[in-house]
């Protein structure tokens, strides 16, 4: 059975090829390697806060459905759905802004 590279994936501090000129395993690593590494932890690090505003989302969509159905408050639900929908926004173009500093930074 064929399984796409993308879900096959392990997130990982450590690029998956490796940076060119730098072996993370021995520690060889020269002074092109560190703006390279940070990209790459940036990059770990904002994927996992979209994946929890998304996360967020979700949740606040259920308890806004439990609120319509058995009658209780739908204001948490929304409030919590305001403020994650607002995280995620910050925190993307926050990568956007940070992954573009980086990419002129570093030539990546």
């Amino acid at each position: 059975m064929w399984i796409p590279r993308a879900a096959a994936q392990t997130l990982s501090l450590i690029p998956d090829g490796g940076v060119p000129g730098c072996d993370f395993a021995s520690g060889d690593l020269v002074k092109d390697c560190i703006p390279l590494f940070i990209a790459h932890v940036i990059r770990v690090v904002f994927g996992f806060v979209g994946g929890v505003c998304l996360i967020l989302i979700l949740i606040s969509g259920y308890r806004i459905l439990l609120a319509v159905v058995t009658g209780g408050d739908k204001s948490t639900g929304f409030e919590m759905l305001r403020w994650a929908i607002i995280g995620f926004i910050t925190s993307a173009l926050t990568f956007f802004i940070i992954d573009f500093i980086i990419s002129t930074i570093a030539g990546i």
